[in-house]
């Protein structure tokens, strides 16, 4: 709750002297810290949001304005993602993006599951739309070069996710013995390799390919599969 009252008290204070990106920013950090200090299952990808965009907060204090205008905008698009599919949820409606079912479909799961469903419908369910949705093609051939900042982000998250599954499944603590530590390095070769593939699946949403939808649908095609195996092995 430490975040809580501070984002609060600091909203009143500034939404007239911060840029729109800024209030927003706020808002949206306010609304995923009352979701992950909540008592509902939705509280482990919402503090594991919350830290990254912290994360990701820290990297931008080193940017230039066009990046820190323009990563704000995508951070606003992406996170939006999941606090609707939450405010469906807390309302008893169906959650309209395919992407976030499976992570709602059970409320007994553990804390390293749900990290795991998130991060697969974030990385495997929507990533490309987020760009897409957030730039011009023009906007995004600037940027893109630029993303490194949230790949390091990304990289410190999974760490945490690793530890914390290692620390709540003795199923995987006993693959992580017999795999002799290999199960880290291969974890963040295929978060790597996902983000590669969304890379490349947003390049031809802007070139208007016909590859996009067979690439689309061969990537919905694994989330499902990864879905499934962490809703049964972990």
């Amino acid at each position: 709750m430490k975040y809580f009252f501070l984002i609060l008290f600091a909203l009143p204070l500034t939404i007239r002297a911060q840029p729109v990106e800024n209030r927003y920013f706020f808002y949206q950090l306010y609304q995923l810290d009352s979701i992950g200090k909540s008592s509902s299952f939705t509280r482990h990808f919402g503090e594991l949001y919350f830290q990254f965009l912290g994360l990701v907060d820290n990297q931008l204090r080193k940017a230039d304005t066009p990046t820190y205008r323009l990563v704000r905008h995508f951070q606003a698009v992406f996170a939006r993602f999941y606090i609707d599919a939450c405010d469906s949820f807390y309302q008893k409606k169906q959650i309209s993006d395919p992407a976030w079912r499976t992570y709602f479909s059970d409320t007994t799961l553990t804390a390293a599951q749900y990290y795991l469903l998130g991060a697969n419908a974030h990385l495997n369910g929507q990533l490309a739309e987020a760009i897409g949705n957030s730039y011009t093609p023009e906007e995004w051939k600037q940027l893109k070069k630029k993303y490194k900042l949230f790949n390091k982000c990304l990289n410190e998250t999974y760490r945490y996710v690793f530890r914390e599954t290692l620390r709540s499944s003795e199923r995987t603590r006993w693959f992580h013995i017999l795999s002799l530590g290999f199960d880290r390095i291969t974890g963040s070769y295929y978060l790597y390799k996902w983000r590669k593939r969304q890379m490349r699946l947003t390049e031809y949403y802007f070139a208007g390919s016909v590859r996009y939808k067979k690439l689309f649908e061969k990537i919905n095609s694994k989330k499902e599969r990864i879905d499934k195996l962490v809703l049964t092995r972990f």
